[in-house]
């Protein structure tokens, strides 16, 4: 389990932004094709050993890369995502190199929570939160109750909550 996690996590430091340009050319704006490899990795970290008889690591996400493109083209999940018209701020000036790297740090944080919950409740809240899967739904497919289904949801998110409580106001979490 812990080894899987690691080679998810190692496979997101080494391929995300590459994965993120090349699907930048195959969907319509940068945050989507951002959105579309954070959704790729939360995938890989719910399917334990998914990863298992993969020979060749990189083709095998570029692959399944290009398969979420096709996926974002096709759904509506996706395409609402892609059509929202860019918000007017007023003239606020893009956020610095170092406010982005802060908002950085603080996601991967947040999926190295996610990515050490028990199998059982990450699965549950990847498909909920990812997926749009209702709690019936995702209790049919995990073959448990919607009120297990519902102690797994609120595990994950108390586990969310507790890492963005213990970030102190500039954003760097405390020891």
């Amino acid at each position: 389990m812990f080894a899987h996690k690691s080679r998810i996590a190692d496979l997101y430091r080494r391929h995300f932004n590459e994965l993120v340009a090349f699907l930048s050319r195959r969907v319509a704006t940068r945050e989507l094709a951002a959105d579309l490899v954070q959704e790729l990795f939360m995938r890989l970290l719910a399917r334990e050993g998914s990863l298992a008889a993969v020979a060749h690591e990189r083709g095998f996400l570029y692959s399944s890369a290009r398969h979420l493109a096709v996926e974002a083209q096709r759904s509506p999940r996706w395409r609402s995502a892609e059509a929202d018209p860019p918000v007017d701020v007023g003239g606020a000036e893009a956020p610095s190199a170092e406010s982005r790297y802060a908002d950085q740090q603080a996601v991967d944080r947040l999926l190295a929570v996610i990515a050490n919950l028990p199998p059982r409740c990450r699965e549950a809240f990847i498909l909920h939160k990812y997926e749009d899967l209702s709690y019936a739904e995702i209790g049919a497919r995990l073959r448990i109750s919607v009120s297990s289904v519902e102690k797994h949801m609120m595990r994950a998110l108390d586990a969310c909550r507790a890492q963005i409580e213990s970030q102190d106001q500039d954003g760097n979490a405390r020891p």
